[in-house]
């Protein structure tokens, strides 16, 4: 790979060279934005025809092992600390617009019932993102509770103690 490439550049070559070697045709267009911590993201966005759901995997599961992969390969061409994100045909994108809705929609539950309210068993991934999203909140706040498979994020009134066991939180 050529040095006279930017490493947005580079890490467009890389993504689709891990494809082909992957059997896998795509269209890849990397996209970078400097975070408010000073860390560079690079947005890498594939669009394929077939093997969406290949690539994809059971709640994006070969798509994180895909990123994982192409982190090893690419961090050499990326300034330090710069942090790469992967999606394919939007996945990842309209999940979270998804979890956003239906966060939202469990906060406004909240505030009208005054109860704490569990949302559905989620990944590391999508619970980071609905703690994000509600992180500033001036009325809710957010926990993960539960283990394994059935850790769940739960939203209740700042400054309310839970007082009901965990599974009596679901409605």
């Amino acid at each position: 790979m050529s040095d006279q490439l930017s490493p947005r550049e580079q890490l467009a070559i890389e993504a689709k060279q891990l494809l082909q070697h992957m059997g896998f045709a795509a269209e890849v267009a990397v996209s970078e934005r400097l975070l408010p911590d000073e860390r560079v993201e690079y947005a890498c966005e594939l669009t394929v025809t077939d093997g969406q759901q290949l690539l994809i995997g059971q709640h994006g599961a070969n798509l994180q092992a895909l990123l994982h992969l192409l982190r090893l390969v690419a961090r050499k061409h990326l300034p330090e600390r710069s942090v790469i994100a992967l999606d394919v045909n939007r996945y990842f994108a309209e999940k979270k617009s998804f979890l956003e809705q239906e966060a939202l929609r469990a906060v406004k539950e909240v505030i009208e019932s005054g109860l704490p309210l569990s949302l559905r068993p989620m990944v590391a991934y999508e619970r980071k993102l609905v703690h994000t999203l509600l992180a500033e909140h001036p009325q809710v706040m957010t926990e993960s509770v539960g283990s394994g498979e059935e850790r769940k994020v739960l939203i209740r009134l700042k400054g309310e103690t839970p007082t009901l066991p965990e599974d009596d939180y679901s409605r």
